[in-house]
């Protein structure tokens, strides 16, 4: 739990933010739903602290940023979802939603200290 703690309160210091994560909402099972015929829904989750980088653009002018989130935020906001493996329920979200533009989760990074995540870097891009 130190480690989570201590990230934590790392990026708090250095000016952490917050970001909005896109998360699919589940399939309600009837058969407009299942035939494409109704539009998917869509819940978006705040999580705080963390912190962007903004990468430099591609040639092709696609921009891309880095999120770093701490495993207890991250937690935190995939409680309500049921999720136990928080790396994966990142990675299969509709995305993060950055000025306003959804941007795709590219990967996701765990790191590790004595076999607990404490902290996840998001790498997304137009």
């Amino acid at each position: 739990m130190t480690a989570r703690r201590t990230a934590d309160a790392m990026l708090r210091v250095l000016g952490a933010t917050e970001v909005t994560l896109r998360i699919a909402d589940p399939s309600s099972g009837d058969s407009g739903s299942q035939l494409g015929l109704a539009a998917p829904t869509a819940s978006d989750v705040l999580i705080a602290p963390v912190l962007t980088e903004i990468l430099p653009p591609e040639k092709d002018g696609t921009r891309s940023l880095i999120v770093t989130i701490s495993a207890q935020a991250a937690a935190k906001a995939a409680r309500p979802y049921g999720a136990e493996d928080i790396g994966t329920w990142l990675l299969t979200s509709q995305g993060i939603v950055h000025e306003g533009k959804l941007l795709k989760v590219r990967s996701v990074r765990v790191d590790h200290f004595a076999s607990r995540d404490y902290l996840y870097h998001i790498v997304a891009s137009e």
